[in-house]
């Protein structure tokens, strides 16, 4: 019986891990028929059958999950002797981080700090709602995402990094009349245009519920899929909307926005490092480690 190779060992416990053979090929830089074709090359080694058809869906077999579950720690123990000692302690590579623009505001004022602590990596940066990123990082596309007021997905482990506070901003000139006395709330909530982050996002849902609440006219209510667009909509006159204040304070200062009313109070989003739970590569151990050290004194 010829000795199976350990790339394909290895290709196969990624398989296990991530559901398909697309997902895995994504992960080892490779295309789906290479890893095909490996699979019936490990087959041929190994002499049973890995996989088993379940409908329309690929299953392991129990003796390819028997394989697995005695191989990879193996494949760690491997990996690990050929990391040397300086990788140990300054990890290498590109690492693709999945952040919103909320997110992306804060790991920019990071930069310095992790490029001092991590000279060798590289970042590989998508932009994209919540939702999306956490759907990424189940498949393996992405090794770490920044996530606001998510629902738990069970295989993703989330670590808090604190909270962001929202305020409902108007521009300056909008929110007070011809005799530059603040206009009302009611007023600026039923006859001016109402702007939300568009679905499916978190931000949608804090913003409309409390706009329901306070009995907003919600037939002027339109979206945006990107917060900065809301931003520029807003600086420009075009109405109020919800919006991170770290991203408007700026603005605030200048005089060109101004937060509404009190009666009219912000919301907050709790932000998370979400990666996958069988996550275990060093490096990406490492910058989670920190950046949550980081955020105790650069919050999000």
């Amino acid at each position: 019986m010829p000795r199976p190779n350990l790339i394909y060992a290895e290709t196969l416990c990624w398989i296990a891990k991530l559901g398909t053979f697309s997902a895995a090929a994504q992960r080892l830089h490779t295309t789906q028929p290479a890893v095909s074709a490996r699979m019936k090359e490990l087959e041929s080694s190994l002499g049973f059958a890995l996989f088993e058809k379940r409908g329309r869906r690929m299953e392991l077999t129990l003796p390819a999950r028997h394989f697995v579950a005695r191989v990879e720690p193996l494949l760690r123990c491997v990996e690990n002797a050929f990391n040397d000692a300086e990788a140990a302690t300054n990890p290498t590579g590109t690492l693709r981080i999945g952040l919103g623009e909320v997110g992306m505001t804060w790991f920019g004022k990071l930069i310095p700090a992790l490029r001092l602590a991590f000279p060798r990596l590289t970042y590989e940066i998508e932009l994209e709602l919540g939702i999306k990123l956490q759907e990424q990082l189940e498949d393996g596309t992405l090794d770490i995402a920044v996530v606001a007021n998510t629902t738990s997905n069970p295989a993703l482990v989330y670590q808090s990094l604190g909270t962001a506070p929202m305020i409902w901003v108007g521009a300056s000139a909008l929110l007070r009349g011809a005799d530059g006395r603040p206009r009302p709330l009611a007023a600026l909530l039923t006859q001016e245009p109402l702007w939300c982050v568009s679905k499916p996002s978190d931000y949608f849902t804090l913003a409309h519920g409390q706009l329901r609440e306070r009995g907003a006219n919600m037939a002027n209510l339109s979206t945006c899929n990107k917060l900065k667009g809301l931003v520029d909509i807003v600086m420009a006159g075009g109405g109020i909307s919800l919006l991170p204040q770290a991203m408007v304070k700026d603005a605030i200062a200048l005089g060109a926005l101004a937060p509404l009313p009190a009666t009219m109070p912000g919301q907050n989003l709790d932000f998370s490092l979400a990666t996958h739970r069988n996550q275990n590569q060093s490096s990406v151990i490492r910058l989670v480690e920190k950046l949550l050290q980081l955020s105790r004194t650069v919050p999000i």
